[in-house]
């Protein structure tokens, strides 16, 4: 879980300071793509938009699951 951006370094070190349940730090791990989705928002909004929809939907599906698992 290497931060890559900075909203993620921002969950990270929550996490780190006990602040937000590893549950939280998975999703926006999942959820933080970085500057690695730039071409394709220049190529295809439509294409960005359905993958952004996708990662969001597993994000809160995996987040709420290991949340509710305890985690």
């Amino acid at each position: 879980m290497i931060p890559e951006s900075g909203p993620h370094l921002i969950f990270l070190t929550l996490y780190a300071q006990g602040a937000v349940p590893f549950s939280v730090l998975l999703a926006s791990s999942i959820l933080q793509d970085g500057h690695g989705m730039l071409p394709l928002l220049a190529d295809s909004r439509l294409d960005f938009l359905r993958i952004k929809a996708i990662n969001f939907s597993v994000g809160l599906l995996l987040g709420l699951a290991v949340f509710w698992a305890g985690w």
